[in-house]
């Protein structure tokens, strides 16, 4: 495991945004808070980490798996 410095003022505005999406007389959608906050900590991913996003993506590890009854 690995630490990362991350900068304190993009580590607020993250918190912040995350808040701004749950509020509910936000301008925008949930969805542009998260883009945003997913932007600006991608810059903190090392190329290997993004090469795992991409595989993470492409695979569709985000679903669960499926129970197939035979």
């Amino acid at each position: 495991m690995n630490h990362v410095n991350v900068v304190d003022l993009d580590l607020l505005d993250a918190v912040c945004l995350c808040h701004a999406g749950l509020a509910q007389d936000s301008p925008e959608s949930p969805d542009f808070y998260l883009n945003q906050i997913m932007n600006m900590l991608y810059g903190y991913l090392s190329p290997a980490q993004r090469q795992e996003v991409e595989v993470y993506l492409a695979e569709k590890k985000y679903l669960p798996p499926v129970d197939l009854i035979l």
